[in-house]
């Protein structure tokens, strides 16, 4: 399980060397109920393949055909998944006999050849969705057979996933499947978990602060621990005779925490982690229609876990809620409007008996009218407009709020035929707004539900007069990497354009006075994004900007994550993280918590403007209300603030704890960081400072270490004697400062982390004194450090060339992260099918490195090559994919050709591919002194290229990128450049460029890009310049690279008309970019 509260590196042997707590637990017995050993049903894949309680197993979804999936692995054979055809899936039919009657649970155990470092999923038939999905299973690509078995809960089983029970999902590597091979198949029923906490949601109230498990282990052992991995106790539960146990967690306080747990079940042990987090129960004022607080959802997508997610987010405080009303789902037959079996009916209904507003999103298309795109005829339109009408009459008066359309003004959700124009979606208006007001006089009709904050297109929706067609206006903007990875909410238009915005419209909205709603914004935590605790600050922090901007309801995108690949975006954006084996229901990011006590500050409060601070550096914001006024604030880069008062204060993180303090006269230093804090009680003043004290940690620590961490304070200018003072610090033995010439100086051992990442520690400067200042707070401090693995592991893929040999090698460094030497012990590895292991017969002295050349044999030439790592006994290594691209000089005879039809994967966008005659080819990738040259053979069965040079990537066009490092190496530089034979002509153009250079024609490219139509084939002479690429000559070291070939069989006269793209790695052709995708590539000769 990927869960937001890392692992405990030691697992529970040393944790439960401890002190053992049992007050929190509540329920034991004597042991749970048995396991049944023998499955229920099994499958043998091969070519005569036999069942016992299977009706039948099938590969799919291209060849459903077993006898073309049949081969032979490691002398066993097997069902294999394949590209071409592309075969991900493998079927099964459980018989309807096999399963016992009552069972919930349903554990599939597979038996497969380990091929690729990826992920599995098992889909099925369950009571919430025909495609309910398990938690991913990690293959490491060990080119092995393994056997792993996957919990299936809450299952129904009655064929409903293309005929199936369940099918396995193998995810593709690099878009490419990779050939996973199944030799069998197990299934066994249970009316218990293996081993699971059964909470529907993991984010729990103060009301009931208990975490339920079920098992067939017979005893449990767990570990607490806080956000930052610090341990916090340990314990063993004994389930009772079904299987169930509980632990109460209320001594734990208010936050966000983890839990592993540890148990035996048919010999196996198991671990699991899940993160949960503790608040107060929903505030008084907080579920109103008034609310400025909005969350959005996918109603009917969550199968069984839809309701504790909905329950939660009214724990949370959310008073709205949106949700899609898709016009196709309903309307079925012409004015014949189905809502009832439309999940917006149940889920609205739902959230309005939990105190939420529900929002609905009316949009999209019909294949009754208009060919089933975007309505932009008159018939078209009138229909939108009934069905609209109907939406507002069958959920009026309860539910008033419509979005109309959603992001109209980009290619993603809008593909009429009048286009992305404001002038088109205003006549959409117009075909609503009359209708929806006839059916609910109080309907709150909300345009133009943008894409973003764009200036043009809004002038044109102004001047068209789309305002006096809305009651609110209302879009959705982003800006989470508009300057590189997790861009901080203060960087982005939010502040850059959002004010403006609402000024205008203000003076275009005469005297009605229209609100401005945000029904879009959020930062999502994929590999390439936010981590999940910068999501919860940015949301903090982004809140506070847009309320300050004058807006009146901001929607956070989105409740749930949509799926589990960590390298997905639109997988991540959620607040709660969907279902897994450890955790049967949702369970919290950092963000749900922080959402919660955000919510909970501002209720009934109003925002005031922010406050000068003596330094840009500190954002403060008052908020009043009930006579009192407190504060949210924050410093992006760090600052600190001093704090005067006239009575005990009191500071609340951005997770919900709190710490009491009254100042002395002198004031209290307060640091501050990219958390937002909350300050209330009777503040005098609040100003930065930089005379503070310093907290500082190594900028490095080892996981399962302690860290040592020292304060200084200069108190050179206090007068008299200096007074007695002490560090206090979580998890730590108080330490006294000591005093050397008005410095006072002091170390603490901050406790060890089981939380590998960014860790906040923070630290208390007391007064210990016996006179009147005598435990007086006299700073509280916050500084950052970097826990890290013992060991660093990297790896580099190189090919050596002496002319007339060639080989292929993985060099890797080790590098020892400790403060002391070590030995790391021998060097496991696998690259492709091969297995060795290097002994390391040298100390490495601190911060020191040693290098392994290890023999990558020979491999498929531009293909991706799984490789694994391991470090002696820890848990250090390194797993992921390489690749031996070959890069010979222009002109030499063996230069080799990238296959596409064989190494590349198709992406769709609008459209289908048909097959190797549909788009392929090949290409070569050469070089000479003065840049790359790329010859592209492409077999394109219609070309088009009636776009200008900057929007080449919407038809026919091929797109190329390099990265100046191996693609796992951090800190490089990324290269995107099209090419086009477009009607006016062939056309190179950069698209991301290096640095010093600009978006626009490159730079001394040169391209002769001939169509010849009889042949159905586009052939590319592309010549890059190096300085083009952001090199300033052949570069002497491996780097990284791309290419893609856009694939467009329609020619729409505008926007996006590509069916799809054919690529060769990735990380190119969807957004945000991604250079971790790209292939390892080198120069040779």
């Amino acid at each position: 399980m990927t869960t937001e509260q890392p692992r405990v590196r030691c697992g529970l042997a040393c944790a439960l060397t401890g002190v053992l707590i049992v007050a929190g637990l509540l329920a034991t017995g004597a042991g749970a109920a048995a396991d049944v050993a023998e499955p229920h049903a099994t499958a043998v894949l091969s070519a005569t393949p036999s069942y016992d309680g299977i009706v039948a197993a099938w590969p799919g979804d291209k060849d459903k055909d077993p006898a073309h999936a049949v081969t032979s692995m490691a002398g066993v054979e097997c069902w294999q998944m394949s590209q071409d055809p592309l075969n991900r899936y493998l079927y099964v039919d459980v018989a309807t006999n096999a399963k016992p009657s009552g069972s919930r649970y349903a554990n599939v155990t597979l038996t497969y050849y380990d091929a690729a470092s990826t992920t599995m999923r098992v889909e099925y038939d369950g009571t919430g969705s025909a495609f309910q999905a398990s938690s991913p299973a990690i293959l490491d690509g060990t080119g092995a057979w393994r056997t792993q078995t996957i919990q299936l809960d809450a299952i129904r089983f009655l064929n409903a996933t293309n005929n199936a029970d369940f099918r396995v999902n193998v995810s593709p590597v690099s878009g490419v499947v990779p050939p996973v091979c199944f030799s069998e198949v197990a299934v066994t029923f249970s009316d218990v978990p293996r081993l699971s906490l059964t909470n529907k949601s993991l984010l729990l109230t103060t009301d009931d602060p208990v975490l339920e498990l079920g098992t067939r282990a017979s005893s449990v052992d767990y570990a607490l621990t806080a956000d930052d991995g610090t341990q916090l106790r340990t314990g063993t539960l004994a389930p009772d005779a079904d299987g169930k146990a509980s632990l109460d967690v209320s001594d734990l306080g208010l936050g966000y925490f983890g839990i592993t747990f540890e148990g035996d079940v048919l010999g196996e042990r198991l671990e699991r982690h899940a993160s949960f987090g503790v608040i107060t129960p929903t505030p008084s004022g907080a579920l109103d229609d008034a609310s400025f607080f909005g969350i959005s959802s996918h109603f009917g997508h969550y199968g069984a876990a839809e309701d504790g997610l909905m329950e939660s987010l009214a724990d949370i405080g959310y008073g709205h809620i949106r949700g899609d009303v898709n016009w196709e789902l309903i309307e079925k037959k012409k004015d014949v409007y189905s809502f009832s079996g439309y999940s917006f009916d149940s889920k609205s209904a739902q959230a309005l008996s939990l105190g939420m507003q529900p929002m609905g999103v009316v949009a999209y298309r019909n294949p009754l009218y208009d060919g089933g795109v975007t309505p932009s005829t008159p018939e078209g339109l009138a229909a939108f407009g009934r069905f609209a009408a109907a939406t507002a009459a069958e959920y009026g008066p309860e539910i008033d709020d419509f979005n109309i359309y959603n992001e109209f003004n980009g290619t993603g959700f809008n593909n009429g035929a009048c286009g992305i124009t404001a002038s088109c979606y205003v006549d959409m208006l117009k075909a609503v707004y009359g209708p929806m007001h006839a059916a609910n006089p109080d309907v709150n009709v909300m345009g133009p539900i943008t894409s973003g904050i764009v200036p043009d297109w809004n002038e044109e929706f102004f001047e068209k007069g789309g305002i006096d067609y809305i009651d609110t206006f209302a879009f959705n903007v982003y800006g989470y990497a508009l300057h590189g990875q997790n861009t901080p909410p203060e960087d982005t238009l939010l502040v850059s354009a959002l004010p403006a915005l609402v000024d205008r419209v203000d003076q275009e909205d005469g005297d009605r006075d229209i609100p401005v709603w945000i029904t879009e914004n959020g930062w999502p935590t994929h590999a390439v994004g936010s981590t999940p605790a910068q999501q919860a600050e940015d949301l903090v922090r982004a809140s506070i900007l847009v309320m300050d901007a004058g807006v009146d309801e901001y929607t956070w995108y989105s409740a749930l994550d949509d799926g589990t690949d960590p390298n997905e975006r639109e997988h991540n954006f959620g607040i709660f993280m969907r279902p897994d084996e450890s955790a049967l229901g949702v369970s919290p990011k950092p963000a749900a918590v922080a959402a919660s006590v955000l919510i909970r500050q501002l209720t009934g409060k109003k925002l005031q403007a922010r406050e000068d601070m003596g330094s840009d550096a500190i954002y403060s914001y008052p908020y009043t209300g009930g006579g009192a006024t407190s504060r949210v604030l924050w410093a992006p880069d760090g600052a600190a603030a001093l704090v005067t008062g006239t009575g005990p204060l009191t500071l609340t993180d951005h997770l919900g704890r709190t710490t009491t303090f009254t100042p002395p006269a002198a004031g209290t230093t307060v640091d501050l960081d990219g958390e937002p804090v909350y300050l209330s009680g009777p503040v005098t003043s609040v100003a930065a400072t930089n005379d503070a004290p310093q907290l500082s940690l190594a900028k490095t620590n080892v996981v399962s270490q302690p860290a040592p961490a020292t304060v200084t304070m200069d108190r050179s200018a206090v007068k008299g004697p200096h007074t007695s003072l002490r560090i206090s610090a979580a998890g730590a033995e108080d330490a006294r400062m000591a005093v050397k010439e008005g410095v006072l100086t002091g170390s603490v051992e901050l406790p060890p982390t089981s939380a590998v990442g960014a860790r906040a520690a923070r630290a208390t400067i007391i007064d210990s004194g016996r006179g009147p200042n005598g435990g007086t707070v006299l700073a509280l401090l916050r500084a950052r450090t970097d826990t890290v693995e013992p060991y660093a592991v990297s790896a580099q893929p190189r090919i050596l060339s002496d002319g007339a040999r060639r080989d292929y090698v993985l060099d890797v460094a080790v590098t020892n992260n400790a403060s002391v030497a070590a030995a790391p012990g021998a060097l496991h590895y696998l690259i492709g099918g091969a297995e060795g292991e290097v002994p390391a017969e040298t100390e490495i002295p601190p911060g020191g490195t040693v290098d392994f050349r290890l023999d990558a044999g020979d491999p498929v030439l531009f293909a991706p090559v799984p490789y694994r790592i391991g470090v002696g006994e820890s848990d250090a290594g390194l797993a992921g994919t390489a690749a031996f691209s070959p890069i010979t000089r222009t002109g030499d005879a063996d230069a080799a050709p990238i296959d596409l039809a064989a190494l590349g994967s198709w992406v769709s966008s609008k459209g289908s591919r048909t097959g190797a005659d549909d788009v392929s080819g090949r290409l070569t990738v050469t070089y000479d002194d003065t840049g790359l040259n790329l010859d592209a053979r492409i077999v394109d069965e219609a070309h088009f290229g009636a776009r200008d040079a900057a929007t080449m990537w919407q038809t026919d066009s091929i797109q190329f990128a390099t990265y100046d490092r191996s693609p796992s190496a951090p800190g490089g530089q990324s290269v995107e450049i099209g090419a086009a034979l477009l009607d006016s002509g062939a056309a190179v153009q950069t698209f991301i460029a290096p640095k010093g250079q600009t978006a626009g024609a490159t730079p001394g490219a040169t391209a002769d890009i001939v169509r010849d139509e009889s042949a159905r084939t586009t052939h590319y002479l592309v010549h890059l310049p190096w300085a083009s690429l952001g090199f300033d000559g052949p570069p002497a070291e491996p780097f990284a690279m791309s290419f893609l070939i856009n694939d467009d069989d329609r020619g729409i006269a505008a926007g996006d008309s590509r069916d799809g793209f054919l690529q060769w790695a990735s990380g190119i052709g969807t957004t945000p970019k991604n250079p971790k995708l790209f292939r390892d590539a080198q120069l040779i000769g």
